[in-house]
């Protein structure tokens, strides 16, 4: 969502670490470019004053033509690590969020916004497989939305993160209560380490819970667990403009 990359990097405190992976090759053709932002403001922004930016923020939709979706909302994730609020937009193709982010409604917005942020964490990914994914051409208008990053240990190589989260965005033909499920390696700038990202849309909250309890998916987490750093988790229902 940032656009002020020069004030931005204050705020990230990056390490460029440029991940290769042989394993997953991606495609991109009529594969939609997802980008998203997880915002933590600064302690003493009342919240009152974080929602009606962050409905701002929303509001874009109608107003900037590359949006294709635009999913913002109050993040409610058991483990926020002070994320508050979650930002999910769709474009058609890459270059689409460079237009998003210099059109003048967005830079507008991003002046009244970063004073008040303490820091924000970018996810930016065409998905990897054969998603069929219908972002951006149908309404997830009202569905719980789950998103998570994903931080790696150091030790742990390109070639094996690439099939482990191939092996995730595979779990879309198993498990039903899946609506949307699109992984990609993050192509953010200011990434803060977090190298791949996952983005699932269900009907409803609980939902959520019915994919973490399936056997599937269960019996990746305990492969992908042991290796894992870190992972901010963003969960929300998208607020109306």
């Amino acid at each position: 969502m940032i656009k002020s990359r020069r004030n931005f990097i204050k705020l990230s405190g990056l390490a460029a670490l440029g991940i290769k992976s042989v394993v997953q090759a991606v495609d991109t053709n009529e594969k939609p470019f997802i980008h998203g932002f997880n915002f933590k403001f600064k302690r003493g922004v009342p919240e009152n004053e974080i929602a009606a930016l962050m409905k701002e923020l929303a509001a874009l939709k109608g107003k900037i033509p590359v949006l294709k979706e635009f999913f913002i909302g109050k993040n409610i994730a058991k483990r926020t690590h002070g994320f508050q609020y979650g930002e999910i937009a769709v474009f058609d193709k890459k270059e689409d969020l460079m237009v998003y982010e210099k059109h003048p409604e967005h830079q507008k917005l991003v002046k009244k916004i970063l004073p008040r942020l303490e820091i924000g964490n970018g996810m930016d990914f065409f998905p990897i497989g054969s998603p069929k994914t219908k972002l951006g051409a149908t309404s997830y208008k009202s569905h719980f939305i789950h998103a998570f990053n994903f931080k790696f240990k150091a030790g742990v190589s390109n070639d094996e993160i690439a099939e482990l989260m191939s092996e995730l965005a595979d779990l879309k033909g198993k498990i039903p209560v899946l609506k949307e499920l699109v992984v990609g390696k993050n192509e953010a700038r200011w990434h803060r380490g977090f190298q791949y990202g996952q983005i699932s849309i269900f009907d409803k909250k609980e939902d959520l819970i019915s994919y973490d309890k399936h056997p599937e998916h269960q019996k990746l987490v305990r492969r992908i667990i042991p290796k894992l750093a870190g992972g901010n988790a963003m969960d929300f229902i998208p607020i109306e403009a």
